[in-house]
């Protein structure tokens, strides 16, 4: 008999689904597509290299430096915000919209490649001339 009981739940409990296209609240720790800021990339390569579903590639070239990104691609890790250091990835707070078309919502930009920034090198200690 519990069979029967949990088929008449079911039947008069109602849809449980969001009709297409109203979508579910997101939940506060969602984490959704990559944001890339230009202004603040320094190419360094890193957000590509820890990127494990190879969606975020990135190119040096001698004058310029190519980066993309495909959510199609994305498995929403965030490991790749976590490695930039100047925080030019940041992620949405929303749902990514619905694509009909892989490679949709690819995002491509190609920015001039910065000058490496030259560190000085460390001062010597003040006694490092004196005789011991």
């Amino acid at each position: 008999m519990n069979i029967l009981n949990l088929l008449m739940e079911n039947l008069l409990g109602g849809p449980v689904t969001v009709r297409f296209p109203d979508r579910p609240p997101t939940s506060a720790g969602y984490r959704g597509l990559v944001e890339y800021d230009q202004k603040l990339c320094e190419a360094c390569g890193l957000c590509a290299f820890v990127c494990t579903s190879a969606a975020i590639i990135s190119k040096r070239r001698r004058d310029a430096y190519d980066w993309s990104y495909d959510p199609g691609q994305c498995t929403f890790c965030a490991r790749c915000i976590e490695v930039c250091e100047p925080h030019a990835l940041t992620m949405q707070a929303a749902c990514p919209p619905v694509y009909a078309v892989s490679g949709e919502l690819k995002h491509s930009y190609s920015m001039p490649r910065k000058a490496p920034v030259k560190k000085s090198p460390p001062a010597p200690p003040a006694n490092a001339g004196a005789p011991r």
